[in-house]
């Protein structure tokens, strides 16, 4: 089994991401930090709670344009000391005057928090310092998630003019505490306060599990106590068990498949020991000696129960996955023919695509087509490595690795699917692209004869405040006219602008109409809105995924809220249309920031076909093949290489913002705030 493992690894070429320190989970050194990253969560401590700190290192950006980086390790070394340590990851990264780094050792106890010597709040540094990082550190119960949202809210704070603190609403009295000794006292007062934090970061969670207007959505609000407790422990016995077992099945499947092709396992397997760990954290407050109210019991059992069903639904998913995969694996000869049948029929559609491709750019803007405009390119790629990866599933098979044969076999599989995806995505815009410049030609129409009613309102006097919103409608109806006359337009953006000042003008109308007439424009506005919305949905969500490689966790969760949105604007629309109008408007403008997020990912992953694929391996070598493709699409990556998100193999994502000037250099750096808890 040990041989099959090292050739695993000799075939697929990993030898340069083994040889990556920077992203290395054991690395101590000052790391490297990704482009486009603002976590480097090496020492694993924010477990499920590293969205919540990525979103407040994005409101820090948004609403202070400064740059937080967040970096937890076991331990410091090369140099020890932590705010030179801090010091060498900003050298290395030239960061900027408006740029932070907080970096957090797990084993040693320490830390530190520096800002440039050039920031406009570097006097401010020990207050940061003190108020966000040591109150959430010490007391003998880390909490390194809050640490860094504090950190992120007391920059904020700083740069708007403020001494440092952590504002009210996101845990002041941090530094109260600290500064009157009650942290230093340890004892129960320390230990109340933490557990205070924790249920505060609880409740806000709590929170999360109501949808719009407050409808509940949480199964678990209508359980008693009692039941929330029978069922907690139940869950905790069963995600106990299933970690135990699943501890097996990785060796298992580690010896079958090879390291590299059990990393989503191996992921998923230390997601779902964290939840646990802090599951039995929560479990021993509820039994220790110290009073609980009923919202305190209710909070933690409910994230006790959270925690639990996710680690056991990850847990399951993966062991599903790795069944599939020996099921292919006795399999692979038949699996391998309907992949090679199946290439050869996306091998005949891409011509068919090619010519409906130039037949959009003769009618439509190129704007129009900027999700599609590189996809037959991007497919006779994916269909380069499906050919690549079905010849070397040949080839294992006739040598009686049957194991390598079917990880080659899947790969291939996941490639022709990106393929069709990519060309049948043309169709769809083309579909989209056509209705929607069917339906301008009504929406015009339609705001013209709402905008001529406003004018006749004007005209007899008894509605003067109406001449602001009837002026700027003309003007977009004027402009969206000579568009049409023009040329080649992006009908979808063109029916959109359209949409958007007619109901510019329907709330000027809104007090003048009665309630029927008001519903009726909502019903009217609310079908090519959702219209519009679904049409920029499908794209971007073709574009993600035949491009997963490249693309960030921002996109994905615009992607994903749009697609929220969306689903409740259609479950109310009959009902409440104009609700339903506000919800499917957030929808389409999500998606289409979505879609920038995810273009400017991929306009920054430059480079992947020369990230270690060079040098011969399983899927041959030279950059050729589709390797390119492949890693773009996140086939190598996410089946091959641990299911990583693209993150050091090309420009990176575009998941935390931009990254100041190099104004980092020498010592500008040093001198941050360090200490230990």
């Amino acid at each position: 089994m040990r041989s099959k493992f090292k050739r695993l690894f000799a075939v697929i070429g990993l030898t340069a991401f083994l040889a990556l320190p920077a992203s290395a989970a054991w690395a101590e050194d000052p790391v490297t930090i990704p482009s486009g990253q603002n976590i480097v969560d090496n020492a694993n401590v924010l477990g499920s709670r590293e969205g919540e700190v990525q979103e407040a290192i994005q409101k820090l950006l948004k609403d202070d344009k400064y740059n937080l980086y967040v970096i937890t390790v076991d331990r410091f070394t090369n140099p020890t000391v932590p705010a030179d340590w801090a010091a060498a990851v900003a050298t290395q990264k030239g960061m900027g005057r408006s740029d932070a780094i907080l970096a957090i050792a797990k084993d040693d106890g320490k830390f530190s928090f520096v800002l440039n010597s050039a920031s406009p709040i570097k006097s401010k540094q020990g207050a940061i310092s003190q108020n966000a990082v040591t109150a959430n550190l010490a007391g003998g119960n880390p909490d390194f998630a809050q640490a860094a949202i504090d950190t992120a809210a007391a920059i904020g704070d700083a740069a708007s003019g403020g001494s440092g603190n952590v504002p009210s609403d996101e845990g002041a009295g941090a530094a109260v505490l600290v500064g009157t000794g009650v942290v230093a006292a340890g004892g129960a007062g320390a230990y109340l306060y933490f557990r205070n934090k924790r249920k505060k970061a609880a409740g806000q969670a709590a929170n999360a599990s109501y949808g719009p207007q407050g409808a509940e959505l949480d199964p678990l609000a209508s359980l008693s106590i009692e039941e929330l407790r029978r069922k907690g422990g139940s869950l905790l016995i069963e995600a106990d068990d299933a970690i135990k077992s699943s501890e097996q099945e990785l060796m298992f499947a580690q010896a079958q498949y090879g390291d590299s092709a059990v990393g989503n396992f191996t992921k998923a397997l230390h997601e779902a020991k964290a939840h646990l760990s802090e599951s039995f954290k929560l479990q021993q407050q509820l039994d220790d000696h110290i009073p609980d109210t009923e919202e305190q019991q209710r909070t933690w059992l409910g994230e006790i129960i959270r925690r639990s069903e996710a680690a056991l639904s990850s847990l399951q998913e993966q062991k599903a996955d790795f069944d599939s995969l020996r099921e292919l694996e006795k399999n692979a000869p038949q699996a391998l023919a309907a992949v090679n049948a199946g290439a050869r029929e996306a091998d005949a559609k891409i011509s068919s695509a090619e010519g409906s491709l130039t037949s959009l750019r003769a009618k439509y803007a190129e704007s129009a087509l900027t999700q599609v405009s590189d996809n037959i390119l991007q497919a006779k790629e994916r269909l380069a490595f499906v050919q690549n990866a079905t010849a070397t599933a040949q080839q294992k098979l006739a040598e009686g690795e049957a194991s390598l044969a079917a990880v080659a076999v899947r790969a291939a599989e996941e490639s022709l699917h990106q393929t069709n995806v990519l060309l049948d995505a043309i169709a769809k815009v083309s579909s989209n692209l056509d209705e929607a410049r069917n339906s301008l030609e009504s929406a015009v129409v339609d705001t013209s004869q709402d905008l001529a009613q406003a004018r006749a309102m004007i005209q007899s006097g008894a509605h003067p405040e109406l001449a602001g919103p009837v002026a700027g409608v003309e003007n977009a109806l004027a402009q969206v006219k000579a568009e049409i006359q023009g040329g080649k337009i992006d009908p979808i953006a063109t029916l959109q602008r359209v949409e958007t000042a007619h109901q510019s003008l329907d709330q000027a109308l809104s007090g003048i109409r009665d309630q029927q007439e008001q519903s009726r424009r909502a019903q009217a506005s609310l079908q090519q809105t959702i219209m519009s919305a679904q049409a920029q949905i499908s794209a971007t969500s073709d574009y993600i995924t035949a491009r997963r490689g490249g693309v960030g966790t921002e996109a994905r969760t615009r992607l994903a809220e749009s697609q929220r949105n969306l689903d409740y604007a259609l479950s109310i629309a009959r009902t409440d249309p104009v609700t339903a109008l506000t919800y499917a408007q957030q929808a389409h403008a999500l998606a289409a920031q979505a879609a920038q997020l995810a273009q400017a990912d991929v306009d920054h992953f430059g480079g992947y076909a020369n990230q270690g694929y060079g040098r011969g391996g399983m899927f041959g070598g030279g950059g050729g093949g589709g390797l390119g493709g492949a890693i773009l699409g996140g086939i190598l990556i996410n089946s091959i290489l641990n299911g990583g998100g693209g993150a050091g193999w090309g420009g990176g994502h575009s998941d935390g913002g931009g990254w100041g000037g190099g104004d980092f250099g020498g010592g500008d750096f040093g001198g941050g705030d360090s200490g230990s808890f």
